[in-house]
């Protein structure tokens, strides 16, 4: 250790352990550098290094501090527990499962532990030894955070729809007060009994807890699955896309007639999300008002192109077109807020946008060269994938839309022409994957998801479209065009509760999976109408 006053070290100790509380990561980075720099053995300041780098992201630069953490007391089970976790954020599962176990052989009733190793096992594909786990962790601290949601959502994966509401129902007695649990629960009363039952929790707990914007988004959500636009849309103005709380006034509805008004709209939430609403603006123009929009850069060709803006401003502030000149907007409006501030009931029509000629030409011919019609693309994910993101220090929520490879690929086996993947950020080897589970080619063509404008042409000139719920079955709407669109249980509420189609999405088909998990129905339905509509 380097000549250094205990008070001094002593200080940076107290110094680190603050920051962290308060959340200053870059002053306890500072400091915990400079303790390691005057003590290398000091294992405590590199296992608080690697949290840090593991909460920022650098998985690898977390893997190192781990490490030395570990050499250095090689017995210590949190530091064990702490490797496992780093190790499965940089995608070693084999090793972290390994690490994981470890860290139990020298602390068998640490709930962290069999926590971690539960997300271990399920990121790997074994449920069952993932439920073990888990109902190992719950058994020792029934508290611990995310064990009980994890557990639940496990679970429902293994269709035991009545034992996860059972283990959400504890966690919410021991904490009524926990939105998250709350709102998992509503989720496994869906599948287990029904529509009703969700949204009769909802409204108690956000009457309950009027502060609770996740809990009036859930609310919202259920409601307008359900097809009751009025109560939903209220609810949809508390949600928590605009802040952590309930607005405390909420905005008044818009009057008839808005004639010389000038409006600026404000995208907010997934490019999907800013493109579903906008379908909502042509009644501000036949109203009689002025539009300006703020939307992400992706966003504003497509949007200066539609014609309905007398401006499009990219949220960075920059390559906002004024040929118009400015419009000093007399009112600001959220996009979400349009379907109550109109006072909409019924499901309006995709927002139209206009597909260029040059690039939809183009990417017929370069379809005419991977095979012969018709094309069908398709998208098996959407949203972020816990599988392969840096999250694996949080708990595994449901974070994407998604159907797994094995299921997806035989029932695209007889689709006639071509397939074509517009998956965004496909795995290494997940398209080829697709393709052997199919018994033929799939041609890759993400890259179109990098431009929205080009993404819309392909869209537009595929025969076909199947995937789950993603930008570009907004993009093929706005286009005139259906799609077959697979919903994973709970379904996003634009999909409805039940059915076979959607009021918002008119003559694109819907394959649900089952409130047990199952795509075996489903994807059935799919095969045959995919042969039964060959030329």
């Amino acid at each position: 250790m380097a000549s250094v006053a205990p008070q001094h070290y002593s200080a940076l100790i107290r110094e680190a352990e603050t920051a962290l509380a308060d959340g200053r990561l870059d002053q306890a980075e500072r400091a915990l550098a400079e303790i390691v720099r005057l003590n290398p053995r000091e294992h405590f300041a590199w296992s608080m290094l690697a949290s840090l780098a593991l909460q920022r992201g650098e998985a690898d630069l977390a893997l190192v501090h781990a490490q030395r953490a570990h050499v250095l007391d090689r017995r210590n089970a949190a530091y064990l527990n702490l490797l496992a976790v780093v190790q499965a954020e940089a995608g070693q599962l084999d090793r972290a499962e390994a690490t994981a176990r470890r860290a139990l052989r020298e602390q068998p009733s640490y709930a962290e532990a069999h926590y971690n190793l539960g997300k271990v096992l399920e990121k790997r594909g074994d449920l069952a030894a993932a439920r073990r786990a888990y109902e190992r962790a719950v058994a020792l601290d029934p508290r611990y955070p995310g064990a009980r949601g994890n557990y639940a959502l496990l679970l429902q994966r293994l269709g035991e729809l009545e034992q996860a509401v059972d283990v959400l129902q504890a966690a919410v007695a021991d904490d009524p007060t926990d939105t998250h649990d709350l709102v998992l629960l509503g989720k496994a009363l869906m599948g287990a009994r029904g529509h009703d039952a969700a949204i009769a929790l909802y409204a108690a707990a956000a009457q309950r807890m009027p502060e609770s914007a996740m809990l009036r988004r859930a609310l919202a959500h259920a409601q307008l699955a359900a097809g009751d636009w009025r109560c939903g849309w209220q609810a949809y103005l508390g949600r928590d896309a605009l802040g952590p709380r309930v607005r405390t006034e909420l905005p008044a509805p818009l009057p008839e007639r808005l004639d010389g008004v000038r409006i600026m709209l404000l995208a907010e939430q997934g490019l999907g999300d800013a493109l579903f609403f906008l379908r909502f603006a042509p009644e501000l123009v036949r109203r009689g008002a002025r539009l300006a929009m703020r939307a992400p850069a992706k966003l504003t060709g497509l949007l200066r192109a539609a014609g309905d803006f007398d401006e499009v401003i990219a949220e960075s502030g920059t390559n906002a077109d004024r040929s118009a000149g400015p419009i000093p907007a007399g009112l600001v409006l959220h996009l979400g807020d349009l379907p109550y501030l109109l006072g909409s009931d019924r499901p309006e029509p995709a927002f139209p946008l206009k597909v260029r000629v040059e690039p939809a030409a183009a990417w017929r011919d370069r379809l005419g060269k991977l095979g012969p019609g018709p094309y069908v693309g398709v998208t098996w994910r959407a949203g972020a994938d816990f599988r392969r993101g840096p999250e694996f220090g949080r708990n595994m929520q449901a974070l994407s839309k998604e159907i797994e490879l094995p299921a997806l690929g035989p029932a695209l086996a007889r689709a006639p022409g071509t397939l074509v993947s517009l998956q965004r950020q496909p795995g290494a080897d997940e398209t080829r994957a697709l393709a052997a589970l199919a018994g033929r080619p799939v041609h890759d063509l993400s890259e179109a998801n990098e431009d929205l404008e080009a993404a819309l042409a392909l869209v537009a000139v595929l025969d076909d479209y199947v995937a789950v719920s993603n930008t570009n079955v907004h993009l093929r709407a706005g286009a005139g065009q259906t799609s077959k669109v697979l919903v994973p249980f709970p379904p996003e509420w634009r999909w409805m509760a039940r059915g076979e189609e959607s009021p918002w999405f008119p003559g694109n088909r819907v394959y649900r999976q089952s409130a047990r998990r199952d795509w075996t129905q489903a994807l059935g339905a799919l095969a045959a109408d995919l042969v039964e509509q060959s030329p």
